[in-house]
């Protein structure tokens, strides 16, 4: 077994430098990301705890003296946010008044920044009882054993598969040598069976069933298969399982997270926790995640739910035994974050970084529909903007040719242009999803782990967030309030040196998109009612439960498409018992703790009132929607928030002076804007207008009139008029209350 020193007791010089009381004499404390949480929640939120004191307007607006833990600059709270005790809430993914650390439950082994494969040393080298069991030996010291579950708590580039591979594969390939046994690994990994998949196809040897079901075999002593899987194999593992000189000996469950991450729209997922739990209790079950927060309760529950049915009935009560966890330290320091609020915000940039910098882009728009739309946008965007700002349209293709060049063409040639300039815009610009398995240039993405040498912004759902890692990527962007999504995303983003830095994108949410959150999350809510109802113990022993059931079945299974479609993702069926349906439980816990938590984030978006620009929340001391949140999401790496690297407004008002500074110039210097003039003038005053101001035209392609433009700046108040003469306009300076009056 392996043991780890959480908590311990401490002088009050000790106790002074944590910040909450719960946390004393954890070793993980310096670098704990629930601390950070909890810091970030208390200064934008002092309101909610005992010690009141007036609203913060946000994380930068609270001063402290910065001190150091570790190596890691810390501000404190001021000891008039700090509240008296711990009862208090203490982020917004915290619903109970009373905080339970879920760290106190297990045997932490705090890993710095060092490889896993160095912090993890010689722990997974086990002891075997060499009689016909061939059974791992119990009771050992700092040595793994099947009775106490094992987490690796490492970010994306930390070596968790090169110690798979490189160190667990050959030790038991040497086990195995030495005690004449064909003992196995089997890995749960998304990535790697997908791997095999896209080599099988390659090769040609494609199944009918795409896989589902299927082990793949890896190196000498080790399988692969997918999460899915494991439901349609049980029977076959537990018999593999009671052959003790060929049975799995360690299981691996890479992106660990699945299990309550998938959990809304997988109904299975707990039904898989609980059978790994079941059918591998004689082996050596290390769960692995660069996000375990969120995973770690239900996994430490389905094991030890599994231990005591096992021990059940016997007199001989099974040990409870705390997991070993390895957490390896985050480090977002390669990060340059910027915050947005719609994606349409990075539209001019995303083309203008691509076609003068060749930088390469990863969207993650976690709806195939909108993903789409993205990618139409861009090139539109592209297409919008090649005339005015000289750039070619590299996202597109390449340019039409003119009628003049297609007078010198064939028909065959014309075709054979089009179909070479649709095969670069699809390479260069690629939106894909859960459905794109046979796209080559997608295959070729995730085999390779990098972006093609032709393909600069890829666009996709949630199927690319967990375990596919990209080394060439310059740009992020992510779209998601949950801290597990996120995280994930930018995982996907592999780091090749110290020197290699990222801009990450992050989505300021409004109160209208956290309202819709919670819409769905009730209609589930009420859908595990319902079945509860259905499928529950009757309120009194006289009541039948027919009605319950044909009303459940009529209303998910026999009426709309969207019900239909809710309820495949909500309920699922046993393989054993076709005909009885079930719910996740660990998607059940989570609808209740998400719901009271984004109530929470809904009214406090509210309360902040709606989104103004810079300007006015100057004047007129304003938040922003969202703003509270978006500093909370900040935190998770490290960040604090600054108006300079916020597109919504700084962008904004370096737009507004660039329009004054066109309208000042032409003013100025008393330009005759003739009329080969003003074909370059409208669309130069309708770019820069919607750049500082928005679209004011439902036809995005249509550049503004000279009526339209005077009506637009009468309505900005800008002190401007464009004036028509007979054969030329001016601008003018121009007091628009004065013509009122």
């Amino acid at each position: 077994m392996v043991g780890g020193e959480s908590f311990r007791i401490l002088s009050n010089e000790e106790k002074s430098r944590y910040e909450f009381e719960f946390c004393q004499g954890c070793v993980l404390y310096d670098e704990c990301e629930l601390a950070e949480d909890y810091r970030c929640f208390r200064l934008n939120h002092p309101q909610i705890h005992k010690s009141q004191t007036p609203q913060a307007t946000g994380a930068l607006k609270v001063k402290a003296a910065v001190t150091r833990i570790g190596d890691r600059e810390v501000t404190p709270l001021p000891s008039c946010v700090r509240p008296a005790d711990d009862s208090s809430k203490l982020s917004y993914a915290q619903e109970n008044s009373n905080h339970v650390c879920i760290i106190k439950s297990i045997h932490t082994i705090a890993c710095g920044m060092q490889r896993v494969t160095e912090g993890i040393g010689k722990h997974y080298q086990i002891e075997i009882r060499k009689d016909h069991t061939l059974q791992i030996v119990a009771g050992t010291t700092d040595r793994w054993e099947p009775l106490q579950p094992v987490f690796i708590s490492a970010p994306t580039g930390r070596g968790k598969n090169y110690f798979v591979e490189n160190e667990l594969i050959p030790y038991v390939e040497d086990l195995n040598y030495k005690n004449n046994t064909s003992q196995r690994i089997l890995i749960f990994s998304n990535r790697l069976a997908l791997q095999q998949q896209i080599q099988d196809r390659l090769n040609g040897s494609d199944d009918a069933d795409d896989g589902e079901g299927k082990i793949y075999h890896y190196r000498d002593c080790a399988d692969v298969m997918t999460y899915q899987s494991l439901l349609q194999r049980k029977r076959y593992l537990m018999e593999r399982q009671s052959k003790a000189h060929s049975r799995y000996i360690y299981v691996i469950c890479d992106e660990a997270h699945f299990f309550s991450s998938d959990a809304m729209f997988n109904p299975h997922t707990a039904k898989i926790l609980e059978a790994i739990a079941e059918v591998f209790q004689d082996a050596i079950r290390v769960y692995m995640s660069a996000t375990p927060y969120e995973c770690l309760k239900p996994i430490i529950d389905y094991e030890l739910e599994r231990r005591w049915k096992e021990a059940e009935g016997s007199q001989l009560r099974t040990k409870s035994i705390p997991m070993a966890f390895y957490h390896f330290k985050r480090d977002y320091s390669y990060l340059d974050v910027k915050a947005y609020s719609a994606i349409s915000e990075l539209y001019e940039q995303i083309v203008d970084s691509v076609n003068k910098r060749k930088e390469k882009w990863l969207i993650f728009i976690d709806d195939r529909q909108r993903g789409a739309a993205v990618k139409r946008k861009l090139l539109e965007c592209e297409e919008e903007y090649a005339e005015m700002r000289g750039w070619s349209l590299f996202l597109n293709g390449g340019a039409e040719e003119s009628a003049e060049e297609k007078k010198t063409l064939s028909k065959e040639e014309i075709a054979a242009k089009a179909k070479a300039r649709a095969e670069a815009q699809a390479k260069r610009i690629l939106a894909v999803n859960a459905d794109s398995k046979g796209d080559e240039t997608y295959m070729s993405i995730v085999k390779d782990e990098k972006l093609g040498k032709n393909t600069y912004v890829l666009i996709t759902t949630s199927v690319l967030d967990n375990g596919v890692n990209l080394t060439d990527i310059n740009n992020i962007v992510v779209s998601d309030m949950s801290k597990v999504k996120c995280l994930q995303m930018i995982g996907r983003a592999r780091v090749s040196g110290k020197d290699d830095r990222k801009t990450l994108y992050v989505k300021r949410f409004g109160g209208g998109e956290v309202g819709e959150r919670l819409r769905h999350l009730k209609r589930q809510k009420e859908a595990y009612r319902l079945y509860n109802l259905a499928y529950g113990d009757p309120p009194d022993w006289t009541r039948t439960r027919t009605g319950d059931v044909n009303e459940f079945f009529n209303k998910y299974f026999n009426d709309s498409d969207v019900d239909w479609h809710d309820a495949k993702h909500w309920f699922g069926r046993s393989l054993d018992e076709p005909d009885k349906l079930y719910l996740n439980e660990i998607a059940k816990s989570l609808v209740g703790r998400l719901i009271p938590q984004y109530e929470f984030i809904y009214d406090e978006m509210i309360e902040e009132g709606p989104l103004v620009d810079d300007e006015t929340r100057r004047k007129e001391h304003k938040n922003y929607s969202g703003q509270k949140y978006l500093e909370y999401q900040l935190s998770w790496f490290g960040k604090v928030y600054s108006e300079d690297d916020d597109i919504t407004f700084a962008d904004k008002d370096k737009a507004k002076k660039a329009f004054l500074a066109f309208l000042e110039s032409h003013a100025e210097s008393e330009v005759q804007v003739d009329k080969e003039e003003q074909q370059r003038f409208k669309p130069d005053f309708t770019r820069l207008y919607d750049a500082a101001f928005g679209r004011a035209d439902p036809n995005k392609g249509r550049v503004y009139s000279i009526t339209k433009m005077n009506s637009l700046l009468e309505d900005a108040h800008i002190n401007y008029k464009v004036v028509s003469h007979s054969s030329y306009w001016i601008v003018q300076e121009h007091d628009w209350e004065m013509e009122e009056q």
